[in-house]
């Protein structure tokens, strides 16, 4: 899998990458089994990466589509993406972008702020793609009939070369539902993926949750609070999920972000506990702070520490201390090309310490980007 040899080539480039450096006082650590614990971590990330969730990650940016940027609904979803980016550097990179957009929707929700996310023109209509105009079209002919208080996005191949919907052949692989259930002053949407063809027999559901949020500030917005729970699956593995964002200072040029959630695969069993925020005192700069932990069995492995992001010229800077069941075990440190991993008594680790701490390293930042992807068909919804 293309993300898999991404994060190999990362995790020997940094064996590549580390040098000597002082040894420190205090007890070291080990993992039990790193193999396993980046087998694991692996399998949790990959319950992400399907052909379904590829094209439902393509329909905030797809022309014509009802989950657009421009539109309401995707002004909730967008806030807080399943497919992945395919490396560390580009995850964490792109934190002062994501509060931009943040910005953005912000902007975008100041007119009016109601409980009704779907406008009443999609209510009941499916929308698929179209090869002479390339953009996503309402079909009259679909059956059956979308939700009467939602939208019907049919979803296709992404040629991975681009990003885009694949046209020579043009193969759908699924559909999404985004159903409102608004009320009072809450936005909610519930947002459901299959595989298959509307009305086919035995479709698989590869995502089913709710995001609800509400937004502060009037007439212009400057905050913003949204959860989402539900789950994902790969048709083969579970990850339940539960999550919280809340941004801070949208009417400025540096808000604040908070991320808190949980994720429980299945199989086999992982508890991921995830608490990140970024902060940024312009929008050339975000400070990420990552508090994350996996727990498989007797063993918790968690990783703390912040992650410095300029824009330009691009710099990312880290220094996030790992440790096994709360005794140092390692440190990730340095900036771009020069970030090393050690030891924490200083020493080298064996190349399969090296890609369990890549994969560490990785997994909390592809967590937050699902979780983006999750809400991003809402928030663009929201914007119309």
């Amino acid at each position: 899998m293309p993300a898999r040899r991404g994060r190999l080539a990362w995790a020997l480039g940094l064996v590549a990458l580390a040098a000597a450096c002082s040894n420190m006082n205090g007890p070291q650590s080990h993992l039990a089994n790193p193999a396993q614990l980046s087998s694991d971590l692996q399998t949790a990330s990959g319950v992400l990466q399907s052909t379904v969730f590829e094209g439902f990650a393509a329909i905030d940016t797809a022309a014509g589509s009802p989950a657009a940027v421009a539109t309401r609904p995707g002004a909730l979803l967008g806030t807080a993406p399943i497919a992945l980016p395919r490396t560390a550097s580009r995850l964490y990179a792109s934190a002062p972008q994501r509060l931009e957009a943040l910005r953005t929707a912000a902007r975008v929700l100041a007119p009016g702020i109601m409980a009704s996310v779907v406008p009443a023109p999609l209510l009941g209509t499916t929308s698929t793609w179209d090869v002479t105009t390339h953009a996503y079209i309402q079909s009259s002919s679909a059956t059956p009939a979308a939700p009467a208080n939602g939208v019907r996005i049919i979803l296709y191949t992404i040629d991975p070369a681009t990003g885009h919907i694949m046209e020579s052949p043009l193969t759908p692989v699924g559909y999404v539902d985004l159903v409102d259930h608004s009320s009072g002053n809450t936005n909610s949407l519930q947002v459901t993926i299959f595989g298959g063809t509307p009305g086919a027999t035995g479709n698989t559901t590869y995502a089913d949750y709710t995001v609800t949020a509400t937004v502060t500030g009037s007439p212009v917005v400057t905050g913003f609070n949204a959860s989402a729970s539900g789950f994902v699956t790969d048709g083969i593995r579970t990850l339940a999920f539960s999550g919280t964002f809340v941004a801070t200072g949208l009417d400025t040029n540096h808000p604040n972000v908070t991320i808190d959630g949980t994720w429980d695969l299945d199989n086999p069993v992982i508890h991921v506990v995830s608490h990140e925020t970024i902060t940024s005192p312009d929008a050339n700069d975000a400070t990420i702070t990552l508090d994350f932990s996996v727990t498989r069995g007797n063993e918790t492995v968690s990783e703390t520490g912040p992650i410095v992001v300029v824009v330009s010229p691009q710099t990312v800077t880290v220094d996030v201390a790992i440790a096994v069941n709360g005794v140092p075990f390692a440190r990730i440190s340095g900036t771009n090309n020069g970030i090393t991993i050690r030891h924490a008594d200083g020493s080298a680790l064996s190349s399969d310490e090296t890609q369990a701490v890549s994969d560490l390293f990785t997994l909390p930042a592809q967590l937050q980007s699902a979780v983006e992807s999750l809400f991003n068909p809402a928030r663009h919804l929201m914007g119309g």
